[in-house]
């Protein structure tokens, strides 16, 4: 899927944001928008994994900050800032 929204967006690119209504709408037989099916190697394969791989590391860090603020016990409800789970 992400390799055909980068197609996309290239498509965008090239016509031009204000074209795309008229390239896209009541387009005349013969005149659709088609793709070529890209060409995947190891390469472009293994740049896709790598982004994948980053983005749920960065879900995992947002996951982990939410948890920590949501048992966080915020400064001057008890004169302190320790998490639920240290004052048990």
């Amino acid at each position: 899927a992400r390799v055909y929204d980068d197609k996309v967006r290239e498509f965008i690119s090239e016509m031009g944001i204000e074209n795309i209504g008229k390239r896209l709408v009541n387009v005349r037989k013969g005149e659709e928008v088609t793709f070529d099916p890209p060409a995947m190697n190891l390469e472009v394969l293994l740049e896709y994994g790598k982004a994948l791989e980053n983005e749920q590391e960065n879900v995992k860090r947002v996951q982990l900050a939410d948890e920590y603020l949501d048992g966080a016990v915020l400064a001057g409800n008890d004169d302190t800032s320790n998490t639920m789970m240290s004052l048990n």
